[in-house]
């Protein structure tokens, strides 16, 4: 029996959605520069320990970038797998998301710890990258919801939508609590304890993924081999321990404010002579303008 007229070619774009990779790829690709950016900037301030904070906060956006970019790639989703064929359909809207996300992404990135002009002085605080961590997982909910539960109800799908789909729902919504929670513990930390922020945020967003990796291990429907399935079990927990280890103890170093080694606390919080002057000049000139 022949295949009716561009049933092939509408197979085709469902498995390999070229339009939405292409374009969403090419965002990626810019939100990512401008790390490479904003890391060339602090590479040439040099004092590289004052600036810790800052490159904490572009290794951070580094990973956020890395992994959504992978975990968008391959994901099963019954939505991710379909292209984009014209505007007024729930493709498009999956799109826009899509689109939506790389721009935080790249806000991510451009509020990197530091200010001014010539001479570049660190403006260490949490409470931007909490805050946007918090509403990349608002927008991961939302992407879950149109790819897994409205595409899938959409296309009437005969596999079972808790076991393949609804269930990977979960990570999402932990994480987006963890997100919250650090948003709101997270504000007017020291200098140095806005590190240990970024490693707690960088915690969430790791076992994000893990906790995915570890549903798909113990849920996937794909047939593997057994020695091959137990270990991908195994390194799933494992990976789940550690990153949820690591989460823990980026949280209790932060809200208990354990303190950090005292050479690497006291040159983040000593202002160089060249960035005092600048602040001395800045305070000056406000003082002036507001007499």
């Amino acid at each position: 029996m022949n295949a009716p007229p561009g049933a092939a070619h509408g197979a085709s774009r469902e498995s390999d959605p070229k339009l939405r990779h292409e374009f969403v790829g090419m965002m990626f690709a810019v939100a990512i520069g401008e790390v490479g950016v904003q890391a060339a900037v602090l590479v040439q301030a040099g004092n590289w320990v004052h600036f810790l904070p800052a490159y904490s906060h572009l290794l951070l956006a580094t990973i956020v970038i890395a992994t959504s970019w992978v975990g968008w790639t391959l994901s099963p989703s019954p939505g991710a797998r379909r292209d984009v064929q014209r505007v007024l359909q729930w493709e498009f809207l999956v799109l826009l998301l899509d689109v939506l996300l790389v721009v935080v992404y790249f806000i991510l990135a451009k509020s990197v710890d530091f200010a001014g002009e010539g001479k570049i002085q660190l403006n260490a605080s949490a409470e931007p990258e909490s805050f946007w961590i918090f509403v990349i997982f608002c927008l991961y909910l939302a992407w879950d919801v149109l790819t897994k539960i409205v595409l899938y109800w959409k296309e009437r799908r005969e596999e079972p939508w808790l076991r393949n789909y609804g269930v990977r729902m979960l990570p999402t919504l932990l994480c987006l609590v963890l997100a919250w929670a650090a948003m709101r513990e997270f504000r007017n930390l020291d200098a140095p304890h806005v590190l240990t922020a970024d490693f707690a945020l960088l915690g969430i967003v790791l076992l994000f993924r893990a906790l995915k990796d570890l549903i798909s291990a113990f849920f996937s429907t794909r047939q593997v081999p057994a020695n091959q399935l137990r270990a991908q079990r195994k390194w799933a927990i494992v990976w789940t321990l550690l990153c949820g280890v690591g989460l823990i103890v980026g949280i209790l170093w932060t809200t208990r404010s354990w303190p950090l080694p005292g050479c690497i606390a006291v040159k983040i919080q000593t202002v160089a002579s060249g960035q005092r002057r600048h602040t001395e000049i800045s305070n000056r000139v406000f003082t002036f303008r507001k007499i």
